[in-house]
């Protein structure tokens, strides 16, 4: 070996040792080096710029739906509660028989009760006869560049209504306002059959009250709102802005 030649072997040892280390390990090292380096990349732009990456977030329509799902694997979604004071009545008639015509009428008890305090709730049904209900959802792709959210989501679910096996009825006496019209026939003829006729129409007349015309509007209305804080409560952060509808599945078309 010249002189020369032990030279510039000197110089490629010392100035660049890592070529001669990466020609004994051969060309697998390189590749496998540049796919950590290219992973490790990845990883900190998904942990650190999860933003840039378009894949790395749901779409708006698909975490929109997403949500909606969650929300429906509850049976039923409790949107409001109600506080409903009812008056009942009832009527005791007093008749003997004559043998000749109809049992003619002697007399008669009214019953006549005030029940305050009594509580019903309202829900939105999703389920069925045990099957669950099929909620119709209408949520369009936000195509504008700088991802403002200004479009509206439209999910259609049952109209709310009582649940009729959750009524709470009045149930302390102290506050059941009880008033009777007794005549003489009742002194001699009668009980309280009256008076408990009155007090087991109690829950029939506070759902029947609960379900009427002007709860209801107001019901509807606010559990629009209800509906879709839940659901917006169910979203990635980044689309919690964006505006939810809720329609009921007997709204007017033009709604």
């Amino acid at each position: 070996m010249t002189s020369a030649e032990g030279t510039s072997q000197q110089v490629l040892q010392t100035n660049r040792p890592w070529l001669v280390v990466a020609g004994c390990l051969g060309g697998g090292f390189l590749g496998a080096l540049l796919a950590a380096v290219l992973v490790a990349a990845v990883a900190v732009v998904l942990v650190f710029f999860p933003e840039v990456i378009p894949f790395g977030r749901r779409s708006g329509r698909t975490a929109f739906v997403q949500a909606v799902g969650e929300l429906q694997k509850s049976p039923s979604l409790r949107v409001a509660t109600r506080e409903v004071a009812v008056r009942v009545d009832a009527v005791q008639a007093f008749r003997v028989p004559t043998g000749i015509t109809e049992p003619v009428e002697i007399g008669r008890t009214t019953v006549e009760v005030f029940a305050p305090g009594n509580i019903v709730q309202y829900i939105v049904p999703l389920e069925e006869d045990g099957r669950a209900v099929q909620a119709v959802v209408d949520a369009e792709e936000d195509g504008s560049e700088d991802g403002a959210e200004d479009g509206v989501w439209t999910v259609t679910l049952p109209p709310p209504r009582v649940d009729t096996a959750l009524v709470e009825v009045q149930s302390d006496p102290k506050k059941l306002r009880v008033e009777v019209d007794r005549d003489w026939a009742d002194h001699v003829f009668g009980d309280d059959a009256a008076r408990n006729e009155a007090l087991s129409t109690i829950r029939a007349a506070v759902i029947r009250e609960a379900s009427g015309p002007t709860a209801m509007f107001e019901v509807r209305e606010k559990s629009r709102a209800v509906v879709a804080d839940m659901i917006r409560a169910l979203l990635p952060a980044e689309h919690r802005g964006r505006a939810i509808a809720v329609r009921w599945t007997d709204d007017p078309a033009d709604r």
